[in-house]
């Protein structure tokens, strides 16, 4: 699957389920489109400065765990 289609779906998914969820489910699920929200306007190249800080976090985290080698990153 193409990640612009993934995140589409992502996007999807989690607006659903803010429509049909309790308030509880509804934070987790703000979380999940606050972050795919922001990778869509990355991928895109419409970023915003909050939306690549973000990204830096993450992926920064990730080179600290080893999941990604240093001077790697999730987005390529």
């Amino acid at each position: 699957m193409e990640i612009m289609q993934f995140i589409e779906d992502k996007l999807n998914s989690y607006a659903e389920k803010i429509k049909d969820s309790s308030a509880r489910s509804d934070e987790h699920a703000l979380g999940e489109l606050t972050f795919y929200m922001a990778l869509r306007r990355v991928l895109a190249g419409k970023g915003t400065p909050q939306d690549l800080g973000m990204m830096d976090a993450i992926n920064d985290t990730l080179q600290e765990k080893g999941i990604l080698q240093q001077g790697g990153t999730f987005l390529k």
